[in-house]
């Protein structure tokens, strides 16, 4: 039987019985039978191995060459075969297609294309190319005369629907043909590309680190462990716990490409994981949350940090510039890892003077020692499209001295300002992690150096440093931060002998 008529009917599938299974005194299923199908075989080019893969590349890499067959059921080359199939890889993206494709569609001729060049983005880990027949016979010239099949008013394959979109048979607007295709389905053998690392699931390359390159994606992120040999080529370790997820740096590409941290999203706090352990295994759903990349629904394997083996691996925090709490570049690269603002030197650090539940007046609307709360009409929440409102909260964003009350009530946010005596800038903190810290009290107060992991929102742009327990507050200017490899490190609910 030929692969495919010219009408495009579809595959008659071989059915085994019900009963003939359950009278069978076979211990298996019986063999599928033969069917039609594509074949695809990857010819020329680096198809990398499990132990030299390819490097993730987010410009177009060079082709690798194959060769589609549609197969009968008689396992032979179909010859009455002559359409389109298309291809796509799977992890990555198609950019290019040579040898007289159109997009993504190849022209079978005989039923075969050969050394088709393929040309793919963005892909990681096992790759597969794969080759589907979905029926779709592509036309170039819209205008055409006749039209084709899927926009020319005619139900021409006669299953009561008609054209592009109605008709299921309907590829694209430009598909000459109302059949639905085969669905023959074929695969390359393994392409082997390298895992990403957590830059890379940030951007670093791709997008200049403001937003994940695999939306949506489940990945496999590279932590540098080696299973066969139980050996770290480089060390991802955990930073914080939250009540929510966690964060976690690659160390050594944070000190070279930076962007190197990102936050498991797990929904409640993750349960026997604790600062300073090393992560083994790692994947999870990449996305951008308002604009802060995360990875969400993660798995992991971590070693536990044991302090008689190794050292705790976790960095010491990024200390932050006057000049830098401004600078978006400085900030996306730390997004995720540890940073701090500290009075040392010229510089000073101290809660913001403009701080309270008192509401600010009109006509200005400027905000007061105790009144810098805008939510003027007591909604419980600042309504941009009130005038007053939004010119009340737009003022007290251009005010160094302010934090924002209602802001402060709903999310535990307020602001730090840091001055090195030519620059002054705000730095928008949140402290709720440490609870007998009360900045309402201590405004105006200094601060000798406030410590956390930086959280991005879109919304105005605003990035937040949160400290993940009281260990990152320090208010005694006499004394300095607490070292990384102590600081909120709790592990009394695992192991007695552990710090």
């Amino acid at each position: 039987m030929a692969m495919r008529s010219s009408s495009r009917s579809a595959f008659l599938l071989a059915l085994v019985p019900l009963a003939a299974i359950l009278s069978s005194c076979a211990s298996s299923f019986p063999d599928r039978a033969n069917h039609e199908r594509l074949v695809v075989t990857r010819k020329d080019g680096n198809f990398g191995t499990p132990s030299a893969r390819i490097p993730i590349n987010f410009s177009p890499t060079n082709a690798v060459k194959i060769r589609v067959e549609a197969r009968g059921r008689d396992g032979e080359i179909d010859t009455s075969f002559n359409g389109f199939v298309r291809v796509s890889i799977r992890p990555g993206t198609i950019y290019s297609v040579g040898n007289g494709a159109d997009g993504r569609n190849v022209k079978l001729t005989a039923g075969v294309a050969d050394d088709v060049p393929i040309s793919v983005i963005a892909s990681y880990g096992d790759a597969r190319i794969w080759a589907e027949d979905v029926g779709y016979t592509p036309v170039v010239d819209l205008t055409r005369k006749p039209p084709p099949a899927c926009s020319d008013g005619v139900d021409n394959d006669a299953d009561g629907t008609v054209d592009f979109p109605a008709d299921s048979g309907c590829f694209a607007p430009n598909d000459d043909t109302e059949g639905a295709g085969t669905y023959a389905t074929g695969t390359t053998e393994t392409l082997y590309y390298a895992l990403p690392r957590i830059a890379d699931v940030r951007g670093v390359t791709a997008t200049g680190g403001t937003s994940t390159p695999f939306p949506k994606e489940q990945l496999k992120i590279d932590t540098g462990f080696d299973p066969a040999n139980a050996t770290f080529a480089f060390d991802v370790v955990v930073t914080g716990i939250t009540s929510d997820g966690f964060y976690a740096t690659d160390v050594q590409d944070q000190a070279t490409r930076g962007y190197a941290s990102v936050f498991m999203f797990t929904f409640s706090a993750p349960q026997r994981l604790g600062v300073c352990d090393r992560l083994r295994a790692l994947q999870g759903t990449s996305s951008d949350f308002f604009g802060y990349t995360e990875v969400g629904f993660p798995t992991w394997t971590a070693e536990t940090w044991d302090p008689k083996a190794r050292n705790c691996l976790v960095p010491e925090p990024t200390v932050l510039k006057v000049t830098e709490l401004k600078d978006l570049p400085t900030l996306f690269r730390n997004e995720s890892g540890l940073v701090r603002v500290e009075t040392k030197g010229a510089v000073t650090v101290r809660v913001g003077k403009h701080f309270g539940s008192g509401k600010p007046t009109a006509p200005d609307f400027l905000a007061q020692d105790a009144a810098s709360n805008c939510d003027l009409n007591g909604s419980g929440k600042i309504d941009f499209s009130d005038p007053d409102e939004a010119k009340c909260s737009n003022a007290c964003t251009a005010d160094p001295e302010c934090s924002e009350f209602q802001n402060y009530l709903s999310q535990g946010n307020f602001a730090l300002v840091v001055s090195d005596g030519t620059a002054t800038n705000k730095a928008q903190v949140n402290a709720s992690a440490a609870a007998d810290y009360d900045p309402v009290l201590l405004k105006g107060t200094a601060v000798r150096s406030f410590t956390g992991a930086l959280r991005y929102f879109s919304g105005g742009q605003q990035f937040t440093i949160e400290a993940r327990c009281a260990d990152d507050v320090i208010l005694d200017l006499s004394k300095g931060p607490i070292a990384a490899d102590t600081a909120c490190v709790r592990r009394t609910d695992r192991d007695p002998n552990l710090p």
